[in-house]
């Protein structure tokens, strides 16, 4: 198996442009794609048909006191017919007791917001039922929610949002790439009879998959860290404390990938079939699993069904949640365990029509 794998290494020693372009693509793509966007603020209409002028400015201004987001008062006939002109996408009508969304278009930030003006409205009305037992406390109460506001909307800006969105997005889209061209050694072998010669030789025919499939799994694992050292230290992106969680996630990714790579390769008969089908199954996994754009985005309920059999979807959720949220492994068990099995059910009928296709 060793020498097996130590060859492949070999191999692409002599021949590293492959895989160093793809290392160079996913970099500047996160650069120009996420670099350039910067801190941005989310800016809400608002109204209230219960609240009075001066208690919605007062409460537009406590929801104002935190950067991020910029609430706007306004008037419900006038949202209106900004919705129905599509100058703006949704609104927030805020009540005494609860709010309310007027949408007119799906929003990548509504869900940010959403969480912002839950967190506040649950504040709120805590404070406001302690307020009414300990009145000579009010004021101290409500700078509180000021500061409980502001450490809520600052942990998780839409900017972070973006930022893990593109870096995990395209770096699993660049790594299956990596994996699936790279693996075209296999395919090239097949055809030139180097596959057959090694079947017949000394080595058994497991270690030389082994080796094969280990050395692809290895050089996966290094792209993906090699980007995330550079998008740490050089472009700044954090990925907060779970890094076991990180690395787990994308060991299950690269399994899933290449094992991918070896269901293709049992099913096309020519490397230039299979340089062919790479292109369009990468980037479709890319577009269906969300890699280029976040998945809320998306209304057909179809193309929503179809993202949950790539491996990119399960892939970029999971290292969203790890870096945005801290999610530990406890809680990725689930996109973990359904990459390992996509992974084993690829590998299985891979294996399964290479041995046939000999």
């Amino acid at each position: 198996m060793w020498s097996v794998f130590n060859l492949q290494w070999l191999r692409l020693k002599r021949e590293p442009i492959l895989v160093l372009s793809f290392i160079a693509m996913t970099i500047l793509f996160v650069l120009f794609i996420g670099g350039t966007q910067g801190e941005q603020t989310i800016t809400v209409q608002t109204f209230s048909d219960q609240l009075t002028e001066s208690e919605l400015d007062e409460w537009v201004d406590e929801l104002n006191n935190v950067t991020g987001f910029e609430f706007h008062v306004s008037d419900r006939e006038t949202i209106e017919n900004q919705l129905k002109l599509s100058q703006i996408s949704y609104a927030l009508e805020l009540n005494y007791l609860d709010y309310h969304y007027l949408v007119g278009q799906d929003s990548f930030f509504i869900n940010a917001v959403n969480q912002y003006v839950e967190q506040y409205y649950r504040t709120k009305l805590r404070i406001d039922e302690i307020a009414e037992l300990f009145p000579d406390r009010s004021i101290e109460l409500q700078n509180y929610i000021t500061v409980e506001s502001e450490s809520l909307a600052n942990s998780v800006s839409s900017s972070d949002e973006e930022g893990a969105h593109v870096v995990s997005g395209m770096t699993l889209y660049f790594v299956l790439y990596t994996v699936l061209f790279g693996m075209m050694n296999i395919a090239v072998e097949k055809r030139t009879g180097t596959w057959d010669r090694l079947i017949i030789s000394p080595l058994k025919k497991s270690s030389i998959y082994l080796g094969q499939l280990l050395h692809y799994f290895v050089l996966g694992v290094l792209q993906v860290g090699i980007c995330f050292i550079v998008f740490d230290q050089i472009l700044n992106y954090h990925f907060g404390d779970q890094y076991f969680a990180i690395v787990v996630t994308v060991m299950a990714y690269v399994f899933a990938s290449v094992a991918l790579g070896m269901l293709l390769i049992g099913i096309v008969r020519s490397p230039q079939q299979l340089q062919s089908i790479i292109p369009i199954v990468s980037t479709a996994f890319a577009m269906l699993g969300g890699a280029f754009w976040p998945l809320e985005l998306v209304t057909n309920n179809f193309l929503q069904v179809l993202a949950r059999i790539t491996p990119v979807y399960y892939g970029t959720e999971a290292l969203k949640d790890a870096m945005l949220y801290n999610t530990g492994v406890g809680d990725l068990l689930q996109p973990i365990s359904i990459l390992l099995l996509m992974g084993v059910l690829f590998m299985g009928i891979g294996l399964n029509l290479m041995e046939r296709t000999k």
